[in-house]
């Protein structure tokens, strides 16, 4: 039996269920659509923090400038990438995600998230009042955890840099 707080191991195996059920699909994805995670993860940055020069690619993988540029060959072949001149400095190369990319990420997302309504098929009209107070809170307080994340990242960062 575990002494766990009972709200804690609630939320952990929420947590873990849906990671699974997410992956799951994700991966079933992944294989189908014949792109690497790594691939697939590039995509998933652009689509999130816009064009972005190789060196960004390299660093966010954090693999080789040489391997992005193998590891992003195929995405480009595809239709799904273009490389393009950045308009303040010619000499580097931004990489942007193309409309077919877009729909390429957000096909993606739909498979991760499909198993969400049969979930939401199960539960009654009040089961869905109820939990949606609940989980308005759930992603306010992560948004904030979140933040804090990011806010703390780049305060390290800053102090990595001024320390070098």
């Amino acid at each position: 039996m575990s002494n766990e707080d009972p709200f804690n191991e609630a939320l952990r195996n929420w947590v873990e269920t849906s990671m699974h059920r997410s992956m799951h699909a994700f991966i079933r994805y992944s294989r189908e659509s014949s792109l690497s995670l790594s691939q697939i993860n590039s995509l998933f940055r652009l689509y999130h923090h816009g064009p972005s020069p190789v060196n960004d690619l390299s660093d966010h993988l954090g693999i080789t400038m040489a391997a992005v540029s193998q590891l992003l060959a195929p995405l480009e072949d595809a239709g799904l990438i273009k490389r393009s001149e950045d308009p303040s400095d010619r000499r580097v190369k931004r990489i942007i995600l193309t409309e077919k990319g877009t729909l390429h990420v957000r096909e993606s997302m739909r498979a991760r998230h499909a198993w969400l309504a049969d979930l939401a098929s199960l539960l009654t009209p009040l089961e869905k009042a109820q939990l949606l107070p609940a989980l308005l809170l759930l992603n306010k307080h992560s948004l904030t955890l979140a933040q804090r994340h990011q806010h703390t990242h780049n305060h390290t960062c800053a102090n990595s840099a001024v320390d070098n």
